[in-house]
């Protein structure tokens, strides 16, 4: 008869609940933290690093230094920067005016339902500015009426000085004929117009000057 007590064998399935005891359970945590402390070493070192030598963005230049810049290319160019600053206006024009616009047949058209010719106005602005030397002078100011006749069928325009002129025509030759030579020449089949013929008018205002008149 055999003596031994019997004891419950654990079936081949099942590992021994004592078999990982005694074992490096924590291998894990302790490799995780060297990568966390790793990881943060290269951050520190990274950060710093890149901030030293990252490149410095341009400055955007103010208002004020963009002017002091014009003024230094000014000089440069030979032309004082404040050359027109505080300089009396020349000449002083009106808002241009279009006394008529026909086309060939009856019936008339309203001035106010004409259409602006652009280029002669732009046009004629311009030459009377470029022709103020040769405006009468006198010791109070001098209004001169500019009437600009155009005829897009014959191609060719008119220009003389019209009733509301302060002074005598004939002190407003020469200004007419330099007004005249400063004209550009249209292109007169580029010139957008929806009636044949037009007159427009504009006032010029010269300022009053201390030299003789005329």
């Amino acid at each position: 008869m055999n003596s031994r007590p019997p004891f419950p064998s654990s079936p081949p399935s099942q590992p021994s609940p004592y078999r990982y005891l005694g074992r490096g359970g924590s291998e894990r945590p302790v490799r995780l933290q060297i990568i966390i402390a790793l990881v943060a070493g290269l951050i520190v070192v990274a950060v710093p690093l890149y901030l030293w030598r990252r490149p410095k963005p341009e400055s955007i230049p103010s208002a004020d230094a963009a002017t002091v810049d014009a003024g230094a290319l000014a000089l440069d160019a030979g032309v004082p920067a404040d050359a027109d600053a505080g300089q009396p206006e020349r000449v002083t024009l009106s808002p241009f005016t279009t006394i008529r616009c026909q086309n060939p047949g009856p019936g008339t058209t309203p001035p106010d339902r004409c259409d602006h010719i652009t280029f002669f106005e732009d046009a004629l602005a311009r030459a009377i500015r470029d022709s103020v030397p040769c405006a009468p002078t006198g010791k109070s100011s001098i209004t001169v009426s500019f009437v600009l006749d155009m005829d897009f069928r014959r191609k060719r325009t008119n220009l003389y000085a019209g009733k509301s002129t302060t002074v005598k025509r004939t002190r407003t030759r020469e200004l007419i004929r330099c007004v005249k030579r400063a004209m550009p020449k249209p292109d007169w089949a580029a010139i957008p117009h929806q009636y044949v013929k037009y007159k427009i008018n504009v006032m010029a205002t010269y300022p009053p000057s201390d030299g003789d008149s005329f």
